[in-house]
């Protein structure tokens, strides 16, 4: 049953990852957390996303916006690390409950709002890669507060997958060596990375070739939909930890 629940984390994990560019850490880090624990599960994400991810980055570069993605990455590495050391000391369910609701509060409104757009700027890119950044280091979901910002501007869905691509793959590599410095990176979850890498390539693959038929409006409907679920599972999860 453990075997199972881990190859079906990392298919459904690879296959959003190539057609979202983001939902990993989401679908993988609780699933996995079931059979593990939560350190085992953000680490073993890292370490199966770092070779795959490198041909979505490469097709990804020369579409994104790169002074965005650069203003996101100060925020990201200024608190990812602070998010880590968090996640090493405090209760993970609080965590998530925090995180859950405030994905929840945000991926609502949108929805509700079609015409809802976010602002842009050195600021504000700053502040969404610093929520993202503490959000990964707690519990190692640090895509959908970045999704919902690079959402919030009015981009199209292939600018605003490639900026995804390039950000969560370069905020995976920052809570990467947060993680070897921390000594997280163990041989168990190397041997149980391994397993798992060939499952994740070729759901991303799969992901990648469904995104290139989906068009502008359905992609960020599916997005949303997927933030909200996902919002709604993290803080379900939390709540009934806590109670």
């Amino acid at each position: 049953m453990e075997l199972l629940i881990c190859v079906l984390a990392a298919a459904a994990a690879g296959f959003s990852r190539g057609f979202a560019a983001f939902g990993t850490a989401m679908i993988f880090v609780p699933l996995i957390a079931l059979v593990y624990d939560a350190q085992t599960a953000v680490v073993t994400l890292f370490l199966i996303d770092l070779l795959p991810s490198l041909p979505l980055v490469w097709k990804a570069a020369p579409q994104c916006d790169r002074r965005t993605i650069l203003w996101m990455s100060v925020g990201a590495m200024a608190l990812s690390p602070l998010g880590v050391m968090v996640l090493l000391i405090v209760d993970q369910s609080l965590a998530q409950l925090i995180v859950g609701l405030f994905l929840l509060l945000t991926t609502g409104h949108m929805l509700l709002s079609t015409a809802f757009r976010l602002g842009t700027g050195p600021a504000r890119s700053v502040a969404a890669g610093a929520v993202s950044g503490f959000a990964g280091g707690v519990c190692g979901i640090f895509g959908p507060p970045a999704m919902i910002y690079l959402l919030g501007r009015n981009m199209d869905a292939r600018t605003t997958r490639a900026d995804a691509i390039v950000f969560l793959t370069g905020e995976s590599l920052i809570l990467g060596a947060t993680y070897i410095g921390y000594g997280m990176v163990t041989a168990p979850r190397l041997q149980l990375s391994l397993m798992l890498v060939p499952i994740y390539t070729g759901c991303i693959w799969l992901g990648a070739k469904g995104f290139a038929h989906t068009g502008e409006a359905t992609y960020r409907r599916i997005i949303l939909w997927l933030l909200l679920a996902v919002s709604l599972l993290i803080t379900t999860k939390a709540v009934l930890a806590l109670a």
